[in-house]
């Protein structure tokens, strides 16, 4: 199963989500949500993530956030 990392890869925290996956060699795909637009206000990304912030971390039915 792959881990999928919501939010900008750009940005430090969801980047240092993204260089823990790589270190411990773990497969991931990162679903990119376009602040700019408000996607990460919009009602399915609130859903995972209740206040709107990055990153968002899936791994099957299990989603974590900060």
């Amino acid at each position: 199963m792959v881990v999928k990392v919501l939010g900008q890869p750009h940005y430090a925290c969801p980047r240092r989500v993204i260089l823990g996956l790589l270190e411990k060699e773990i497969e991931y795909e990162v679903v990119i949500v376009d602040g700019k637009v408000g996607e990460n206000k919009g009602p399915e990304y609130l859903k995972l993530q209740p206040f709107g912030l990055y990153p968002t971390i899936q791994d099957g039915d299990f989603t974590l956030f900060g």
